[in-house]
């Protein structure tokens, strides 16, 4: 498997010729984000994401440790052809329109004169601004300006796109569409490197996951082999009622479906386990069982509090 990103003892202080903090902003990170995939980068304020962000986008250098992008040193303009980037709080020229400042994009992007204007309706549509195409980037609420920064982060198809907090600023509409542009640039092969306080949102877009805090790489890996299985599942169908009923009473949540069907959740315990091994001996396949996870926001607090100190 192709890494897009790799980093390797990856260090930054902060400072200027003699004197620097005494805690580093990052510490020692190494991980790697294979291509293709979405990765959901975590943390508390001051964690260090957006110093990692701008290492990656050469737009800081390290104190210390390595960081590559397809391989090459971020400072190379093969790979900068190849990445999408919005950083965090984008701010652009008030007086321009969304067109306008898009086409300066482009130009700077060398997108050939006779492509510009169809891939920037192109964009504008994928971001919902079409219809502000000519409106002036000053009038603009935060979440429109946040959508213009996603539009220009896409305008040159990159190979890997890096979001800074993409999710600020963002009404529910706008967080539903910005997932789904996530997604889309995942199925056309892009990896999306983004980091994020919205747990709920990354839990269903990311399929791997980094914690950092305080400068320190908690964990990293896919998110379905991170969270800890808490208990199990059983959907039982609406021929099978009466079996149901039987389990309602040691179940920890009930649910009735619109076709009559049942789902009951169940604590991992072995008095659990064996009413539904007996139910399933009796009645074989009249009960599937699949495992119940712990979500991230509890798995990501398990993490810091513990990485805190705090019991």
């Amino acid at each position: 498997m192709t890494n897009i990103i790799e980093t390797e003892d990856l260090t930054k202080y902060y400072g200027f010729l003699f004197w620097k903090k005494d805690e580093p902003a990052l510490s020692r990170l190494t991980i790697k984000i294979p291509e293709g995939s979405v990765f959901g980068f975590l943390g508390p304020n001051g964690a260090g994401k957006t110093t990692t962000i701008k290492l990656v986008m050469d737009l800081i250098r390290p104190t210390d440790g390595s960081v590559k992008v397809f391989g090459k040193s971020p400072d190379d303009m093969e790979v900068k052809k190849m990445l999408g980037f919005l950083p965090d709080c984008p701010a652009f020229s008030s007086d321009l329109s969304a067109y306008d400042f898009l086409n300066i994009c482009a130009k700077l992007l060398r997108i050939p004169s006779y492509e510009r204007k169809k891939k920037i309706y192109e964009v504008l549509s994928i971001v919902k601004m079409e219809k502000h195409a000519k409106s002036k980037v000053g009038g603009f609420s935060r979440g429109m300006i946040q959508r213009i920064g996603i539009a220009q982060a896409i305008l040159n198809n990159p190979k890997l796109l890096v979001l800074d907090e993409p999710l600020v600023g963002l009404d529910p509409h706008g967080r539903q569409d910005l997932k789904d542009i996530i997604i889309s640039q995942k199925n056309k092969g892009t990896t999306v490197f983004f980091s994020s306080h919205i747990l709920s949102d990354v839990e269903k877009i990311c399929d791997r996951i980094g914690i950092l805090n305080k400068g320190v790489l908690l964990c990293s890996g896919r998110i379905d082999e991170l969270l800890s299985v808490t208990g199990i599942r059983a959907h039982i169908g609406a021929e099978h009622d009466e079996i149901a009923k039987k389990l309602m009473g040691h179940a920890t949540g009930t649910i009735k479906l619109q076709d009559g069907s049942w789902d009951l959740v169940f604590q991992s315990n072995n008095e659990a386990e064996a009413l539904i091994n007996s139910a399933l001996e009796k009645s074989p396949g009249s009960i599937m069982i699949t495992p119940t996870r712990e979500s991230l926001e509890e798995f990501f607090f398990r993490k810091v509090e513990s990485s805190s100190g705090i019991q």
